[in-house]
């Protein structure tokens, strides 16, 4: 923790399993193979997850009132203090999926042993204008042109998206998000799908938390993304998508982009973090692409 004056300005928690044997999915450091470039503990107790084990995105919690520089220097000073504890405790630290931004500051705190490695691409949207006609106006010429297919494709197949309370749907997106996870061989199951979302919704807060609900005409839910206000920002959470329906990847494009570039405006928000994943198809319609890093510490010599 980070305080100035006695206010708190910055916050970098670590999370360490309570079991010996783990299986989290992501959250897996064997999973991560060469790209940690040091030996991962067989005792899972002794990994230190730093910042973040809600979501697959880490990082600190740092005041907004603060400017780019004194953000990146309570970030370095905090990396310093967790990832030295857990280092200094013979355990092995690691922040999965920062920004670019933010793991540079990390890095710069922990040292010269620091190790920072991509690993993947994550997608934000920042809208222009006052609407989403305004919004869509200012994208490029093939950008424009796409999302205007997208919404001829849309009408066409009779999938409009609305904005519903997250808490209605819950239970009805949860076999979903499975799905959506099953697909890409995560080990899960819908009753802790369901599970997630509800903590989701109870660390955010009922009335904070939404969701883009697409439906056919038959009224069966058959793409459904989760969302956040947090300040201006709209940040999303699960998704969830049917395998058997046509046109599956409009109702996941209603779901995911469109619907949400309304609601954000609706909401008075200026901007969509997209999340992990899929960063051709957000790019091609207006998405800012940027890197997400592990962090971690080197090994030291003679350990």
């Amino acid at each position: 923790m980070a305080l100035i004056g006695g206010r708190v300005i910055g916050v970098l928690g670590a999370h360490r399993p309570s079991s010996a044997r783990f299986s989290g999915g992501f959250y897996d450091l064997n999973e991560l193979g060469e790209q940690l470039e040091r030996p991962v503990p067989k005792d899972s107790r002794r990994w230190a997850v730093v910042g973040g084990c809600r979501d697959l995105a880490a990082g600190a919690v740092t005041d907004t009132r603060l400017d780019d520089k004194e953000t990146a220097r309570v970030q370095a000073a905090l990396a310093a203090q967790v990832f030295g504890e857990a280092d200094e405790a013979g355990d092995l630290p690691v922040a999965l999926h920062v920004r670019r931004e933010e793991a540079e500051a990390f890095a710069a705190g922990i040292g010269p042993r620091a190790l920072v490695r991509t690993l993947d691409e994550t997608a934000n949207l920042y809208l222009t204008g006052d609407d989403p006609e305004q919004h869509i106006a200012a994208l490029s010429p093939s950008q424009r042109e796409r999302c205007r297919k997208d919404r001829r494709r849309f009408e066409a197949l009779g999938y409009p998206a609305a904005r519903v309370p997250a808490v209605s749907v819950l239970e009805e997106a949860a076999p979903l998000v499975f799905a959506v996870k099953a697909k890409y061989g995560v080990v899960d199951h819908p009753r802790l799908s369901l599970f997630r979302l509800r903590e989701w919704v109870r660390a955010f807060g009922e009335d904070a938390c939404h969701a883009s609900a697409v439906r056919d005409d038959t009224g069966r839910l058959v793409a459904v993304s989760f969302f956040a206000v947090q300040g201006e920002v709209l940040g999303g959470y699960e998704i969830g998508l049917a395998d058997d329906v046509p046109g599956r990847e409009f109702a996941y494009l209603q779901a995911m982009i469109h619907g949400p570039v309304r609601y954000a405006f609706e909401l008075g928000c200026r901007s969509i973090d997209l999340g992990l994943a899929s960063a051709t198809v957000k790019r091609r319609r207006g998405a800012v692409i940027s890197e997400t890093c592990l962090v971690t510490i080197a090994e030291a010599a003679g350990r």
